[in-house]
């Protein structure tokens, strides 16, 4: 009887958060009745260009994520080093919380031609603001810790079982070991960890807006932002793009953890 009374316990709350998200989810796909509004949405050009701007720079936000995040994963988790708290706190805690209008204000100033950084900068012909790079270099520092959060603990975990002492005691260096022991335990943690960075990266609006813009098309306009934009002016249409987002990421990361529960 006390396992009952502790499951319902558990369960209780657990049902009423599940509810709240799934609710949050589709409740949208519920109350849109103007479906001809989402297919010409969808077929619009400004649109389909968006999409394919999301998608493109998410996609090298979460490649870059996966070759910096893994060589910092495995320094935060294997080595030992004054200040390491603090450190891992700095580049991983902390921008989990930050504000991403905060990021684009701090990039926008640092880039900007009247720093040393931005006029040097400008000096060899590069200007990164209000580009797709300003875009890349935002979700980067919104979205890299995600991986990075993830990937420490299951290298903290890995370190803990010995396999890898046993490893190198067999006479395998420390790359070979990385290559046949660590990558493979840690393969649906560096993979879940990547889709996690790509979603967000999706996502990410506020810093962009300020230091990308977010309203050229093709270059640095993306889908959150037309939706911000168009819930000012033209709030079904602006609905309209929320579903055919919302519907994206959930039909990608869906299927992405299922073909994962299958390997």
């Amino acid at each position: 009887m006390a396992l009952k009374k502790f499951d319902m316990l558990m369960i209780v709350p657990a049902s009423f958060f599940a509810l709240y998200m799934l609710i949050s989810l589709f409740y949208l796909f519920t109350v849109l009745s103007s479906w001809p509004l989402v297919l010409e949405q969808l077929l619009s050009r400004r649109v389909i260009s968006a999409l394919r701007v999301s998608v493109i720079s998410s996609t090298i936000v979460a490649t870059i994520a996966l070759f910096l995040g893994v060589p910092a994963s495995w320094m935060l988790a294997y080595k030992d080093f004054k200040g390491k708290p603090i450190l891992e706190t700095l580049i991983v805690t902390i921008p989990h919380a930050y504000p991403p209008g905060v990021v684009g204000t701090t990039y926008l100033l640092m880039f900007s031609a009247f720093s040393p950084v931005g006029n040097t900068l400008s000096g060899a012909g590069i200007n990164l603001v209000n580009t797709f790079w300003a875009m890349v270099l935002v979700k980067v520092f919104v979205s890299t810790p995600f991986l990075v959060s993830l990937l420490i603990q299951k290298f903290r975990g890995i370190r803990e079982t010995d396999l890898e002492v046993i490893a190198r005691s067999l006479g395998a260096s420390e790359l070979k070991t990385f290559l046949t022991v660590t990558l493979p335990l840690s393969y649906k943690t560096i993979v879940a960890g990547t889709a996690g960075c790509w979603a967000r990266a999706m996502g990410e609006i506020a810093g962009t807006i300020v230091f990308a813009g977010a309203v050229i098309p093709g270059v640095t306009e993306t889908m959150p932002a037309i939706i911000v934009f168009e819930a000012q002016r033209d709030l079904p249409a602006a609905l309209a793009l929320a579903l055919i987002m919302s519907t994206f990421s959930i039909v990608v990361l869906v299927s992405f953890r299922v073909l994962m529960e299958r390997q």
